[in-house]
Order: structure tokens, then sequence, then C-alpha cells
């Protein structure tokens, strides 16, 4: 006999903050395409997501609704929408969304001596307007929370060529975590038990960090996560960075040396370490979700070939085909 679905609460991140990066000095959640706003895209996907039961917005309150209003979004048809007043930071907005997605009844101040100290949930960003419903329900229905506490997505790099500039026209090619096996681009889905992940405050460190370029800055985060008695974990750190630095060189050589640093498995054991957690990553095959918006270059890309690419994603075939090769 099958058991029922369990069907989880989703928390759309789409706050400002320091550590926010703007697109034409405006918060991506509030760029447009075609006349509609990004996050309303996002809104729409995950309302087709069969494992989804609420979505939990949280930003600029007053504004999404007026955004989600203009696009003729109701928040109680097809699921129930909650917008959610932004906190400071990344890590403060999913922390108290979460808080708030558990009935009033539960004491917030003991939450991890309740029953929702298990409770997962999908956190997704506001900037991956080709998100598609099958990919989400795959991710959801793929990821294994049984064994783990926080599952993150990754897409690799032969899922994303498609998207690469080629015939004279423009394309988004992205940075890439280079593995010892593939090189993987993240995905941005997330499926965690905020209340399993007892570093859980790295989280906006690590989110304040991503674009680093300064390598003494780099040095004072690692040391900050790590401290300087876990050498293993540099190794694998150092060996991401030097896969950023020589990928994004176009020098192979020193690139397929420091991937042999970084086996995946020996790196979910060392996030799982540092955040004292049970984490793992997982290859998806679809990669909308993995097409953010990072810069102007990128949003006038997705403009120019948004219906394309938007065509070529509602078709999984297409995504599977290039997974299976």
């Amino acid at each position: 006999m099958t058991g029922k679905k369990i069907r989880f609460d989703a928390i759309l991140v789409a706050g400002e903050g320091e550590s926010s990066y703007k697109v034409y000095h405006r918060h991506k959640a509030f760029l447009e395409i075609n006349g509609k706003h990004i996050v309303n895209y996002v809104v729409q996907t995950l309302q087709q997501v069969e494992a989804i039961a609420r979505i939990f917005i949280v930003g600029q309150k007053e504004p999404l609704k007026a955004v989600l209003a203009e696009g003729n979004i109701g928040l109680d048809y097809p699921k129930p929408i909650y917008v959610i007043a932004q906190r400071a930071n990344l890590y403060e907005n999913i922390w108290h969304t979460f808080l708030e997605s558990l009935p009033d009844s539960v004491n917030r101040e003991e939450v991890d001596r309740t029953e929702y100290r298990d409770k997962a949930v999908l956190i997704v960003p506001c900037d991956s307007p080709l998100i598609t419903p099958h990919e989400v329900e795959y991710f959801i229905r793929h990821a294994d929370l049984e064994n783990h506490d926080h599952v993150l997505g990754l897409t690799a790099e032969e899922s994303l060529k498609h998207f690469y500039p080629a015939d004279g026209k423009p394309g988004i090619k992205m940075a890439y975590l280079h593995l010892k096996e593939k090189s993987y681009r993240l995905n941005n889905l997330h499926l965690v038990k905020p209340v399993r992940i007892e570093n859980r405050h790295y989280i906006q460190k690590m989110y304040q960090y991503r674009y680093q370029r300064n390598f003494k800055n780099l040095i004072l985060f690692g040391l900050s996560l790590f401290g300087k008695d876990k050498a293993v974990h540099y190794r694998y750190y150092i060996g991401l960075q030097m896969g950023l630095l020589f990928g994004g060189l176009g020098w192979n050589r020193p690139l397929n040396y420091f991937r042999t640093w970084t086996p995946k498995r020996k790196l979910e054991e060392s996030i799982s370490t540092i955040m004292k957690t049970r984490f793992v990553a997982m290859e998806v095959p679809f990669p909308g979700a993995a097409l953010d918006i990072d810069n102007d270059r990128d949003y006038e890309t997705m403009k120019a070939r948004f219906d394309e690419w938007r065509e070529y994603l509602s078709h999984p075939e297409n995504s599977l085909l290039s997974f299976s090769n």
C-alpha cells in the first residue's frame, strides 16, 4: 500500500539587505520580463507543484503584495500565500519565516523540543524565472530526508551548455564548482530541516562571501568557519577556490589538478561537520532553477531569449537527454 505523499511549505526568498545583489539598482524580484515581474514567474511555478502545500514569501511586504496583485495572483488559491516582512539578513529571513510557518501553539523558544524539529521546508530564490514545476517536483521527490537534514540541488555543466552564447546569440555561461566527478552549478533549490542545522548562523556568512574575489578575505572567511585546527576542510575549500579561479581563466591543466582535491562525498562530509548537520548535494537533471540573474548582462540576455528558453525547458525530455549523455 502506497503511503500518502508528504507536502512541504516553500519559502521564497525575496528580501533585500546589505548582501543582496541588485540589477540596474533594483532588487531582482521586481525586475520585469515580458511585462511580468520575475517573482511572479517563480510564484506561479510553485503554485503548480503538487508537493508544495503553502508558499511563504519573505521580503518587502507591501511592494510584494502590490506586485502579486498586479499579476492577478491570489493569496488563497491554488495554494495559500503568506507575505512575511523581511529581517536584517538572509539567515534571519529564512529562520523567522520558518517559525511563521509553525502553528501558533508552538513555543518558538523551544521549537527544538517539539515535533517540528524535523520539519523540512523548500527554500527557493526569487531570481530564477525559468524554474519549472517538473524540476521542483523531481527535486522534492528524490531528496532523501530520512538520512539527511539539508539537501542541496546541483546542475551539471552538460545540462547548461544549451544556454551558452552560440550562433551570434547571447547566452549565460556561469561559474562552476569543479568537483572531482563533475563540474556543477548550484541550482538554488534547498530542502532543509532548519532546526537540525546547528550552525545555521554560518549561512549568512557564506552568502556574504559567495562572490568574494579578495584572497585575504577568503582566507579570513575560511578561518572563521573552520578554525585553525581543522586542516582537512581547508583542502576542500582551497580546491574549490582554485577550481573557480582556473576555470574562469580557462586553464584546464591546473583546474583538473585542483578538482581532485574535492571529491563530492568528502566535500559533503566536510560541510556536514562544519554546519553540524547531515548534508548532501543531489544532481537534478532539469536546469531551469540554476539559470538565475546575477548581473545586468544576464538580465538582458534573459529578456532576449526568455521565450525560446522557456519553450525548451517546458519539454522535460530535452533536459533528460542532456542528463543521460
